[in-house]
């Protein structure tokens, strides 16, 4: 009996586990719990600072210029021959204002332009008059100083070249409101009072707008010698407009087809062009310089919630 309480009690006084004095169980309490460990709640990831001389345009994504452009339009004399006789090679110039919206290779560009179509005093021949050449009721002299405003819109497509330069075809359309004069006189080669304007034939002859109807026989000022007696075009007549009667329009469309050019971009904000066509009015050549908008950064990267699985103090 002795024996057997001795062994009970020095079990009790024995560590946990017994053996080597290891505890091998619960902490004993008041044993303050372990921190956990935690992942930050997300990660973002700086966009890469892109080069003003890289050129690259992602697909899928727009791009925004404005911009201002000229264009140069050329009626050659031989065009206007198949309408009337004489005549000359006229030039206008148009200036305008873009917006170049650009995506995946294709070019939308809205413009306003201002166009003027004046030109000095040219001598044409009326083909469908009375008699010949040798009937001056068939000439008359006609000056113009008209302009326009014109809303137009070119749709471009590219195909790249060179690193910086595409090749651009496409269309241009849009409508314009005319404003402005167009002088048309008789003309005769009696001489009139001094200043009149004086022009010359393609044969050297000279003619002179007519200042006032004229009742000699085989005068360009005498109505009788014009398929058009009434009005009598003298001293500065001035043509109507449609809205008056007349031949002159008031609105006028504008269509270039084909539209032919190169669209050079030295760096990442600007853009270049030169091109040309055929037009309505004639023959074009232009040129345009347009500033990038800045490009939106593409959205940041963001790393998945991070999640705690450490162990839970109770």
């Amino acid at each position: 009996m002795s024996t057997l309480l001795a062994s009970a009690v020095a079990h009790a006084q024995s560590p946990v586990g017994g053996g080597d004095g290891e505890t091998t169980g619960a902490a004993p309490a008041g044993t303050p719990a372990a921190a956990p460990t935690t992942t930050p709640a997300s990660t973002v990831e700086a966009a890469p600072v892109e080069s003003s001389s890289d050129v690259t345009e992602k697909d899928h994504k727009t791009y925004y210029f404005v911009g201002a452009r000229y264009r140069g339009t050329i009626i050659p004399k031989f065009m206007v021959n198949l309408f009337v006789g004489e005549g000359a090679t006229f030039y206008s110039n148009m200036f305008g204002i873009e917006v170049d919206i650009r995506k995946d290779h294709f070019s939308l560009i809205p413009a306003l332009n201002y166009i003027e179509y004046g030109f000095d005093g040219t001598l044409f021949f009326d083909k469908s008059g009375k008699g010949a050449e040798g009937n001056e009721g068939n000439y008359s002299v006609v000056h113009s100083n008209l302009a326009g405003i014109y809303l137009t819109l070119d749709l471009l497509w590219s195909t790249q070249i060179h690193k910086h330069i595409d090749f651009e075809y496409g269309i241009g359309v849009g409508v314009g409101a005319l404003f402005g004069n167009i002088y048309n006189n008789w003309a005769t080669k009696t001489p009139q009072a001094p200043g009149t304007t004086t022009v010359q034939s393609s044969s050297g002859a000279t003619f002179y707008e007519c200042t006032a109807a004229s009742n000699a026989a085989g005068s360009g000022c005498n109505p009788g010698s014009h398929t058009s007696p009434d009005p009598a075009k003298v001293n500065g007549y001035s043509e109507k407009t449609w809205a008056g009667g007349g031949s002159v329009p008031n609105i006028f469309l504008h269509l270039a087809l084909p539209q032919l050019g190169l669209r050079i971009k030295p760096v990442k904000q600007m853009e270049m062009r030169i091109g040309g066509g055929f037009s309505l009015t004639g023959f074009f050549f232009g040129i345009s310089g347009d500033y990038g908008f800045p490009e939106s950064a593409d959205k940041p990267h963001t790393a998945p919630t991070g999640s705690y699985h450490g162990p839970v103090a109770l």
